[in-house]
């Protein structure tokens, strides 16, 4: 039997900050109740669901658990403040104050006060890569007492290459630019470490491109080995998955013509899509069962705070963000997720509020068996196929996956005739009504300012609230929201190293980002002031 404290890996940069764990022992100590009594791959199997992949939420739990990437909700464009009260759920406001407002630092509450957490999501991934570290090295020691034993052992370790290379690939996409080709080579990714055991050294950032290539390894040993080996279940990596977010890396990549491949392939492996002509407003769109999900983990925790509420006191609270004024234009009349996808609060009838993984009130103790943060459905294979397929000079290629996905979406048949950058402006449309709120629009839009056939970027405006008590009870009412604007090929599409890290291992340095300041205050009287921040909801009190 191996002794954790040998071949514990030491990752500093990622759990033993400021503000992670509490000391090296606390964090030796967590970890060898896992690892220090391995004695077969079963052991090493339950470590991977335990500590390796991002564990599910509880809607209508008190506080927030699970693994979810909050952040990449509230720094896109897809939501907006509703401005009705101060009731805030799962305190959303302020702990993603610094997100939603695109601050320099991280760990700003909103009185402007650095109250630390910065470093969680960073902490969280490098931990799970930690885990997945030992996975790798320990697992090929294991006894095999017969072929499935073999296949056993093989699954495992390509179930840890592939959430290896998912938790780079995040990393990557919240603390590194965006890939751009021509300067990937010369642009700092972030630090990667892949050996079991302890390094005491100071840690740099690699070059983005060497991360890519790290991840991209990481996914052909899980295609590889995930190959013919038995599906456990949808919440655990598969060949299919494997194959998927290799596509996506690749798309990230601009490398058009693996992109289409491996979207290809993933196709050869399941091309069936939930048809929306089949479900009714209220009804979940995405879930495990769904026709085409392909693998999730992690939770839909984002969901519940378009849901309003009834207090003990019997008040009817609304809910504390809606969809944004911009996304909810996107949906046309004749598009079934119009009404599938954004709706009504079912208590106060607040609008636009997301339904599409439906957080409202009466299925809020769910726990949601999808995530909002790493979910891989068919439909992306399809939207890949067609962008990969547009920039590589192969419209009519695009043109028929695109349609082929469409029919599932609209009452009528889609017909699809546009080239050039109008048929890229209808694929990246496509995209932010499908995936609204899968975590996928943050991503998109940063790698769409660097995207060298058909570079594009936006404004966007998002209005924080403050509130002040009001009456003989000191009930707190709107006051007047502060709006801050993120710029057209804004350096804040870049997140800054967390500050613990950076105190911690000052070699890993920080991302260039603007001071962001107020453009302008809305008040209550306003008529919305225009953008992302401005305007009420509609209610039906």
């Amino acid at each position: 039997m191996k002794t954790i404290y040998k071949y514990i890996m030491n990752l500093a940069v990622g759990t033993l900050v400021a503000g992670g764990m509490s000391s090296c022992s606390d964090f030796l100590q967590e970890y060898s109740q896992d690892l220090s009594k391995v004695e077969s791959w079963q052991d090493l199997d339950e470590v991977l669901i335990g500590s390796a992949y991002l564990q599910p939420s509880a809607m209508a739990a008190t506080g927030r658990n699970g693994d979810d990437i909050e952040c990449l909700h509230f720094m896109s464009d897809e939501i907006k403040q509703t401005f009705v009260n101060e009731y805030d759920n799962h305190n959303y406001q302020s702990t993603m104050y610094s997100y939603y407002t695109w601050q320099p630092e991280m760990g700003y509450n909103p009185l402007k006060k650095y109250v630390g957490g910065d470093d969680n999501y960073w902490n969280n991934l490098y931990g799970k890569i930690n885990v997945c570290n030992m996975v790798i090295y320990l697992i090929d020691e294991q006894p095999e007492n017969d072929k499935d034993d073999a296949v056993q052992k093989q699954r495992v370790k390509g179930e840890a290459y592939f959430l290896r290379a998912a938790y780079y690939f995040l990393l990557a996409n919240m603390y590194a630019k965006p890939y751009d080709p021509a300067t990937a080579a010369s642009t700092p990714g972030v630090p990667v470490k892949t050996t079991e055991f302890v390094q005491d050294q100071e840690y740099v950032r690699e070059s983005l491109s060497t991360t890519y290539s790290r991840i991209i390894d990481d996914l052909s040993q899980a295609e590889s080995l995930l190959n013919g080996t038995p599906v456990k279940s949808l919440h655990r990596a598969t060949y299919s998955a494997a194959l998927l977010l290799k596509s996506r890396v690749y798309l990230y990549m601009q490398d058009w013509k693996n992109a289409a491949r491996y979207a290809s392939l993933t196709l050869d492996q399941n091309r069936r899509l939930l048809d929306l002509h089949t479900k009714t407003a209220g009804d979940d769109c995405v879930y495990l069962s769904s026709p085409e999900t392909l693998f999730s983990m992690g939770g839909y925790r984002i969901a519940d705070i378009f849901s309003d509420n009834v207090d003990d006191f019997g008040n009817k609270l609304s809910p504390h963000f809606c969809v944004s004024d911009e996304m909810n234009s996107k949906f046309s009349a004749g598009d079934l997720r119009s009404q599938l996808y954004i709706g009504k609060s079912e208590v106060l009838g607040v609008s636009p509020v997301f339904i599409k993984r439906n957080g409202q009130f009466s299925k809020r103790s769910t726990i949601s068996d999808v995530s909002s943060t790493f979910l891989l459905r068919t439909p992306e294979a399809y939207l890949i196929l067609a962008e990969a397929s547009a920039f590589d000079n192969n419209e009519n290629l695009a043109r028929t996956t695109l349609e082929s996905f469409m029919n599932t979406r609209y009452e009528e048949a889609v017909s699809v005739s546009q080239s050039g950058n109008d048929l890229i402006d209808l694929i990246r449309e496509e995209r932010a009504r499908e995936f609204i709120l899968e975590g996928h629009r943050w991503f998109d839009l940063r790698r769409y300012t660097v995207c060298k056939p058909y570079p594009w970027s936006k404004t966007i405006e998002h209005a924080h609230g403050y509130y002040a008590a009001t009456g003989p009870w000191g009930i707190k009412e709107f006051s007047y929201a502060e709006v801050f604007r993120l710029e057209e090929f804004d350096e804040g599409y870049t997140l800054p190293i967390p500050r613990p890290v950076r105190e911690f291992q000052p070699s890993i340095g920080n991302n260039t980002r603007p001071q962001r300041d107020v453009v302008r205050v809305d008040r209550p009287d306003d008529t919305g002031g225009g953008g992302q921040g401005g305007g009420f909801p509609d209610l039906e009190w």
